[in-house]
């Protein structure tokens, strides 16, 4: 690939992939000020999602182990495959939990994005630190949304005790019980993640840009 067309795809990657996760941020931040935008029981949808990130943010490190250029294309594909249909096994779980097919589908949204970063354009054995990195940050992100989101004090907006009985959830706890707890941590978590993407971007696009030709 040619150096200029190395720099373009790693911006439009990195800005993809900031969008993609703003726009789930705004999903949470939306449901959490009118529940009924996206439908009745999207807060029970983005409970569960935030569930399923936890699986994300677990499988990430693997990914990243496996995304190397020592290996050929064909091979990290088959690892990627065979470590997505382990995971899926895990959402499947969520989906019969759920009642329904959503789990596994948010799953799939949420793990397929990472895929331009670990089969097509893998990093050097240099850069691929970078995506360890990336999940530390991933993982200190979505462990701290939920310790802020339940240790201090949030406040339910438009997700009202009718809200939360309509949405019919079949196991108790915090995030069931008060909801609202989690559309701020999504809405945390996932603009958080967009802000560690950009920056966990910039070495790539740094090195891709060095790499063209000066004039």
């Amino acid at each position: 690939m040619k150096p200029e067309s190395r720099f373009g795809s790693l911006l439009a990657e990195a800005l993809w992939s900031a969008a993609w996760d703003l726009g789930i941020a705004a999903s949470f931040l939306i449901t959490w000020i009118r529940p009924e935008t996206f439908g009745e029981r999207t807060v029970h949808k983005l409970v569960f999602l935030m569930l399923l990130e936890f699986l994300v943010v677990h499988s990430t490190g693997f990914f990243a182990a496996i995304s190397s250029q020592s290996e050929k294309k064909r091979s990290r594909a088959f690892m990627f495959t065979l470590l997505l249909g382990f995971y899926i096994l895990f959402s499947a779980a969520f989906s019969a939990m759920y009642g329904g097919p959503w789990p596994l589908i948010a799953f799939l949204l949420l793990a397929l994005p990472r895929i331009p970063g670990i089969v097509l354009h893998p990093p050097d054995e240099d850069t691929q630190f970078v995506m360890m990195a990336n999940w530390a940050g991933m993982t200190c992100l979505y462990l701290g949304s939920i310790f802020v989101t339940l240790i201090y004090e949030v406040p339910a907006l438009g997700v009202t005790p009718d809200v939360i009985a309509a949405q019919n959830f079949s196991v108790g706890g915090e995030w069931t019980d008060q909801p609202y707890r989690v559309m701020a941590c999504g809405a945390l978590y996932f603009t958080g993640l967009a802000l560690l993407n950009l920056l966990m971007s910039l070495p790539g696009l740094w090195q891709a840009r060095r790499a063209q030709p000066s004039g």
